[in-house]
């Protein structure tokens, strides 16, 4: 299981107030049509837990649950400061 966060975009997350055992869980959301077939990233806090995928990027703790990895695997999350811009690249939605 492997995703990819770039710095700039972990750490414009670093601004949410987390708990200590907390992180930001990724997750499928289904939100109408589109290229991506409807499907999109969706972005929370919550606990992760001992069956999570976990990885931590600037200091900032990202996961997801087992259920939902197919959707992230591969994935390539960025953030362009310059345009102000994300970008999510979602290989098994292709």
């Amino acid at each position: 299981m492997t995703f990819s966060i770039s710095s700039t975009a972990a750490n414009l997350y670093k601004d949410i107030d987390l708990g200590a055992k907390e992180g930001l869980r990724l997750f499928v959301k289904y939100a109408g049509s589109g290229d991506s077939g409807g499907f999109s990233l969706g972005v929370t806090p919550a606990v992760p837990d001992e069956r999570d995928f976990i990885q931590e990027v600037e200091g900032v703790k990202f996961f997801v649950r087992p259920e939902e990895q197919w959707f992230v695997e591969n994935m390539e999350l960025d953030y362009d400061e310059s345009t102000d811009y994300f970008s999510c690249h979602l290989p098994n939605l292709s």
